[in-house]
This record gives C-alpha cells, structure tokens and sequence, in this order.
C-alpha cells in the first residue's frame, strides 16, 4: 500500500461559474424588462398610449376607475389654496379618506415617469385620489367632469 495522499477530485468550477453568472445576468435583465412593464405602453384616460414630448413613457398602471377604491384618499374637490407643492381643497364628495378639508403634496409631474397630473388652481375643481398625502398622477387625478365623477362613484358602490 502506498501512503500517497489523494485529494478529492472536484470538477472544473469554470462551467459552473459561467452557468452562475449567466443566470445572474438573466435574474437582472428579467428584473428589467418588470420593471419596465414589458415594454406595454401605459394609457391615458382616453386609452391611448401616454408619451411626454420627449417620446418617453410613462411609468403609469392603466386609468381605471375600478382601481380607485385601492388608493388612501379619493374625492371631487375645489382647490382653496395652492403654496408650493401643497394644495388645499374643500371637499364636495368624499369617498374615501378626505373628510371635508384636505392639503395635499402635488409633486410637479415628469411626464416620463409620473403621467399626467393636473395643472392645480385655486377655483379649479377636480377628481382626486393620493397615496398617502401625495397626489396621485396618470389620470387617477384629473380635472372633473360630471361623467368621470359618475365612474369614480360607481367604483365605489
């Protein structure tokens, strides 16, 4: 007998570490292509496509009235103030978490990322719903009008 030690034979680690790494590069790119959607165009409250002028889009879900009771804060109001990013409204229909008066964080939209956001004035009355204290973009806040205050109303019944 010999005394000659052997070490366990290992196989080469290049194929595994190539088979790794590409699965590590597929794991991110899926994470991507998620990310942006699979490459579906967003709509816009008239179902087409929302770009910016740059020809971006926008990283918004499809409009659609019967995601509203999802969101923190949805309702028709009148803006009494606007300070900055902070929009005060009064309250003409609650249907859910605005109570009579509310302030509310209207970050300036980029079109590329956000959708759509209404261009807030004191007067203007319109339909809005947030996430939190935050405005909602991409048409789940818009300027009102009696036949899309009927479909926020209807989403909630």
């Amino acid at each position: 007998m010999s005394d000659v030690r052997r070490d366990p034979v290992r196989p080469p680690r290049g194929p595994m570490l190539r088979l790794g790494g590409l699965a590590l590069a597929g794991a991110f790119a899926f994470a991507i292509v998620l990310g942006s959607g699979f490459g579906v165009q967003p709509a816009g409250n008239d179902g087409t496509p929302t770009t910016d002028p740059g020809g971006g889009f926008a990283s918004c879900l499809a409009y659609e009235p019967a995601s509203l009771p999802t969101f923190d804060i949805v309702f028709d109001g009148t803006v009494t103030a606007v300070d900055g990013d902070q929009v005060t409204f009064d309250v003409n229909e609650d249907w859910k978490g605005a109570g009579d008066s509310i302030t509310l964080t209207a970050h300036e939209a980029d079109m590329a990322l956000t959708g759509p956001i209404p261009d807030f004035e004191v007067g203007g009355r319109y339909l809005v719903s947030a996430a939190g204290s935050t405005v909602n973009a991409c048409g789940y806040s818009l300027d009102y009008s009696a036949d899309e205050a009927a479909a926020w109303a209807a989403a909630f019944d």
